[in-house]
């Protein structure tokens, strides 16, 4: 008895989930979703006091990796578009819409960051070792000094060792 599960199936990644699949292409190495983001009526703006309707202005397809599925590589084909609106000031300003699970500043998904920091940081994998784990397991292309790129800036996000100090005596108060 043969089980057949289809593609938007096995795609779990966040940014298969929460974006718009426009289509998807199999070949023999490689799966190819392209991606749009959901696009609002309105939205909330640190400039303007009310949310602001935005109208299109101009979008670019970037291509991203995931976690590759089934022995094939992933890649999103990820309409990065951005709108655009008149401020409080009276100001035209634009701002690309928000794409959830994809980091367009690395052109990989959330999960291959995740599994990064997981492979070297939680299990003490070096970054020669974690790359070609990704390449080979996830067929993921990617640089030892990339990599050490993305663990700095998430560590750059979180708080100091002093910090969390502080935080857990306010808490005890």
């Amino acid at each position: 008895m043969k089980h057949e599960i289809s593609i938007t199936e096995l795609l779990t990644e966040r940014a298969a989930q929460e974006n718009i699949i426009t289509e998807v292409a199999v070949s023999a190495a490689q799966i190819t979703v392209q991606l749009e983001p959901k696009i609002k009526a309105v939205y909330a703006r640190p400039d303007c006091q009310k949310p602001v309707a935005a109208k299109y202005h101009d979008s670019e397809v970037l291509t991203v990796q995931g976690l590759g599925v089934q022995d094939k590589g992933l890649r999103y084909q990820v309409k990065r578009t951005r709108l655009g609106y008149v401020n409080d000031a009276g100001r035209f300003v634009t701002f690309s819409v928000p794409l959830p699970g994809i980091r367009t500043d690395l052109l990989v998904t959330d999960e291959v960051v995740d599994k990064v920091l997981y492979l070297n940081v939680d299990r003490n994998l070096s970054l020669s070792a974690t790359a070609e784990m990704l390449l080979e397991l996830y067929h993921v292309k990617t640089s030892t000094s990339a990599l050490d790129r993305w663990k700095s800036g998430v560590a750059e996000k979180r708080p100091s060792i002093g910090q969390l100090i502080q935080q857990l005596n306010q808490k005890k108060r």
